[in-house]
């Protein structure tokens, strides 16, 4: 026989992103974060229906964060935030001091966004430059840094020189996690 717990209906989380590998990797991670507690779906930034959740989970700072609080004032809100792995890291210390990096991304607040998880990671040397995937081919850079998950969407608009391109590999912050688990356990409580 099943506990009272386990009879309770889980928290429905949805996760908003336009970028399908974006999709993929958040709920992935997002569900992951709240195995047991939550059912995770990932979704285009409007093609989700918006009584399907408890909780909408979207890039911190996303250019649909106003949006979404307007047309959802009545579930959970929550931007997560990402750190830089290992990896990424090694990536950029590598760099000649005086190299320029275009941090890249989607849309312009998402590549600040970006380039403020390389500063809290300690790279502070190259010179770096953001700008959106549109503003690359006037950008005077050495190599481009990219978020592994909008690779797919950066190969789709550029086509030069692969070797310029850095893939920086990303985790959800701890504090985003403690969010993530925090808030679907106190919409489970409620219930």
């Amino acid at each position: 026989m099943r506990s009272p717990a386990e009879m309770m209906p889980l928290v429905r989380v949805v996760v908003a992103t336009p970028y399908p590998k974006s999709q993929r990797m958040l709920e992935r991670y997002v569900g992951g974060c709240l195995k047991g507690i939550a059912t995770v779906v990932a979704t285009g930034s409007d093609d989700f229906e918006f009584d399907a959740c408890d909780i909408l989970v979207f890039y911190e700072r996303s250019p649909n964060e106003f949006a979404f609080r307007q047309k959802l004032p009545y579930v959970e809100h929550i931007g997560i935030r990402f750190v830089i792995q290992a990896g990424g890291v090694r990536r950029l210390a590598a760099l000649d001091q005086g190299a320029r990096v275009g941090v890249v991304a989607g849309h312009r607040p998402c590549a600040n966004m970006l380039l403020r998880e390389i500063l809290d990671s300690g790279i502070y040397q190259p010179r770096f430059v953001t700008g959106a995937f549109n503003d690359m081919q006037f950008m005077d850079v050495d190599v481009f840094a990219v978020a592994e998950e909008m690779e797919e969407t950066l190969r789709a608009v550029y086509s030069g020189d692969n070797s310029r391109i850095i893939i920086l590999p990303r985790s959800l912050s701890n504090s985003s996690v403690a969010e993530l688990i925090n808030t679907a356990s106190r919409v489970l409580l409620k219930r």
